[in-house]
C-alpha cells in the first residue's frame, strides 16, 4: 500500500496497484511491481555480482574523490556521482571467476568533463608518507580555465581500499603533494589527478602512475 503526500494524485511511495513509486533525484518515478523476486545463480549471473561488489567497494573508497569529479555530470544525467562510477568503470573489472577478479587501475575514471587539463610528471615517493607529483600547464589561456583551478589529487590504496584526495595546488604551481597515513609504508598505491574549476566543471581524469609508500 503507498503513502499519498500533497493530497489527491501527488506523490506516491510505496505499492500502488501494480506499481511501485519513489522518489529518485528530486522526482517520482514508477516501476512494475515484482510479487516474485527471482535470485538465478547462474555461473555468468554469480560473476557480474562479483563485478558489482568489487566495483561498490571502489566506489566507497573513492567516494570523496567522486564528489568532485562526476557528481556535476551525473546529476546532469539524473544519476548518482556512484552510479555513474559504476557505469563508466564496469568494463575495468573482469576475470574468469568470481573469487579472482582484476582490475585495471589504470583506467579507473574518477571524473569526467570538458575542462582543459594538464600535464603530469612521474610521481615520486622519495618523502616519508607522501606522494609528489611534478605539475606543467599549458593551458591557461584554453576558454574557461583559470588560475584558480585546483588540481585533484588522489591516491588510492588496494590493500586498505581506501583512498586519500588532496585539492590545494593551482593550475599555476609547480608541484602537488598530497600526505597518506603512515600504515600506509610499505603499500602500493595508484596515483590520480584531474583539474576542477570554481563552478565544478572538471577535466578528465589522468592516471600519474603507482608505487610504494616511503
Amino acid at each position: 500500500m503507498s503513502k499519498n503526500f500533497k493530497g489527491y494524485m501527488g506523490d506516491q511511495i510505496g505499492k500502488l496497484g501494480p506499481a511501485v513509486g519513489r522518489r529518485w533525484m528530486g522526482k517520482m518515478v514508477y516501476a512494475s511491481y515484482q510479487g516474485r523476486v527471482k535470485n538465478p545463480r547462474t555461473s555468468s549471473q554469480q560473476m557480474v555480482r562479483a563485478r558489482f561488489k568489487v566495483l561498490s567497494e571502489l566506489t566507497a573508497a573513492f567516494d570523496t574523490a567522486l564528489a568532485l569529479g562526476l557528481k556535476k555530470v551525473a546529476y546532469s544525467r539524473s544519476m548518482t556521482a556512484a552510479n555513474l562510477f559504476v557505469s563508466l568503470n564496469y568494463a575495468n573489472v573482469s576475470g574468469t571467476v568470481p573469487t579472482a577478479l582484476d582490475v585495471a587501475y589504470e583506467g579507473l575514471t574518477l571524473s569526467r568533463g570538458r575542462l582543459a587539463g594538464m600535464d603530469f610528471g612521474t610521481p615520486s615517493f622519495a618523502t616519508p608518507s607522501k606522494v609528489e607529483v611534478d605539475i606543467e600547464d599549458n593551458q591557461l589561456d584554453v576558454e574557461g580555465t583559470s588560475a584558480d583551478d585546483t588540481v585533484v589529487l588522489v591516491a588510492y590504496n588496494p590493500a586498505a581500499m581506501y583512498a586519500v584526495v588532496g585539492a590545494t595546488a593551482k593550475r599555476t604551481d609547480e608541484s602537488v603533494s598530497l600526505g597518506v597515513p603512515k600504515r600506509w609504508q610499505g603499500l602500493q598505491v595508484h596515483v590520480y589527478a584531474f583539474v576542477r574549476n570554481s563552478q565544478g566543471e572538471v577535466s578528465d581524469t589522468v592516471y600519474v602512475g603507482s608505487g610504494v609508500i616511503n
